[in-house]
């Protein structure tokens, strides 16, 4: 129902009333045009950093800091192995920091890049644009009665 199309039934006050809660519902608040504000600078935010990572050192896709750590612990084994024979006193302490290397892998590392937000397999959940903004008058008013 509009206050455009006034049907026999509706009576004046009832026009009015939703004439004036579509007057509310079009116009923008403060703290929705302080939201789109944030999100456009978020977003030019996220385009600066994209486009500046990607100037950076092209490493492979395959090459992620797990596969580093064990690539890491496997080059401190195989060296611990060779000096062995040669330096036992310095082939203990790189064999025991190859272990503490693999063993990294399960214990979580600094907050990942992406923000450290909460994240559901492997995606953050507030993505590159944030968290949906928060429709504050939705809110006082209450949820929409489905229309007859």
């Amino acid at each position: 129902m509009n206050a455009t199309d006034p049907s026999d039934r509706s009576s004046r006050v009832e026009r009015e009333v939703l004439e004036i809660l579509e007057r509310v519902e079009a116009a923008q608040s403060p703290v929705e045009n302080l939201q789109a504000a944030v999100r456009r600078q978020q977003q030019s935010a996220w385009a600066q950093l994209r486009k500046s990572s990607r100037h950076g050192p092209a490493l492979p896709s395959w090459l992620t800091p797990d596969v580093a750590r064990i690539l890491g612990a496997f080059g401190l084994a195989i060296l611990a192995a060779l000096l062995g024979d040669v330096a036992r006193m310095l082939a203990i302490p790189l064999a025991i920091a190859s272990a503490i290397v693999f063993f990294s892998i399960w214990f979580p590392s600094s907050p990942r890049q992406s923000g450290g937000g909460p994240r559901w397999r492997g995606q953050d959940l507030n993505g590159p644009e944030g968290p949906p903004p928060i429709d504050i008058g939705r809110i006082r008013r209450g949820p929409r009665r489905p229309s007859r």
